[in-house]
């Protein structure tokens, strides 16, 4: 089932308000979804949104909410997360599984904290090396509950390369999905060809008002999500059924040769 591998990304698009999160959660909770993810920003970002009088930071007592929710659903509530200060005061907290963006993802002192937690990790690659890779399993000291996540931050084609979710893949063994962080969804679909793990989607609210979300051109609204499952569906179904038809053919090749 496609809802069982996507997982849809809040990020910050609940503005700081805790209406607006319960919204994002109470869609949740009420749909065929398996995980959703809050993101907490860097402790710069959080500086700089109050000296303009904002407020990004969710309450604790929100996440406590969530996460019991989902539970009591059989559903998984996770964070996505980049600085250890940021991250302080809801350390204690439970959360089903973490994803490290892709600016943390040497970020030793936050990996060695997080590692303890023993939780599935999914770490997005973003522009990430080789090299940057293989430090960030070091630090992590085992492959055992990791994966990576192919995300271009980037809304130009040419920056694409979704065959680095094969190569990725079977370079480090690792489970890898697709993170979607362009201006459509046409990557999600081309991205069934390599046959990601999983999918990370950033989603925001449908409104009658115009709202410029934070992640809003990456974003999909709710009411979206339902054809974006329809479609990876097809897609994969008109996939698996040209490989199919490939195999026939190279079977009827090799009968003829043998005649």
């Amino acid at each position: 089932m496609v809802k069982n591998k996507l997982f849809l990304e809040v990020g910050i698009n609940h503005f700081g308000s805790t209406k607006l999160a319960n919204e994002y959660l109470k869609f949740f909770l009420n749909s065929d979804f398996k995980y959703l993810t809050f993101m907490i920003h860097n402790q710069n970002f959080y500086d700089k949104m109050k000296k303009k009088k904002k407020n990004f930071i969710l309450p604790i007592s929100f996440y406590k909410k969530a996460i019991k929710a989902a539970h009591k659903r059989k559903k998984k509530i996770g964070l996505s997360v980049c600085d250890l200060k940021s991250y302080q005061y809801i350390k204690n907290l439970s959360f089903d599984f973490y994803k490290i963006l892709g600016v943390a993802i040497n970020n030793e002192e936050l990996i060695k904290y997080l590692r303890l937690k023993k939780r599935n990790f999914y770490i997005s690659l973003s522009s990430a090396s080789n090299a940057k890779i293989k430090k960030c399993i070091q630090y992590f000291k085992t492959k055992k509950n990791l994966s990576f996540i192919y995300t271009a931050m980037s809304y130009d084609s040419k920056d694409l390369s979704l065959n680095l979710i094969k190569y990725i893949r079977d370079k480090y063994k690792l489970p890898v999905g697709y993170g979607n962080h362009f201006k459509n969804s046409l990557p999600i679909y081309l991205s069934t060809f390599f046959n990601p793990s999983f999918y990370f989607i950033y989603i925001k609210l449908n409104t009658k008002k115009k709202i410029l979300y934070p992640d809003n051109t990456h974003s999909f609204f709710i009411n979206e999500l339902e054809e974006i499952c329809d479609n990876i569906t097809d897609t994969n179904f008109m996939l698996e059924k040209k490989k199919l038809e490939n195999k026939i053919k190279i079977k009827s090749i090799i009968h003829e040769k043998k005649i």
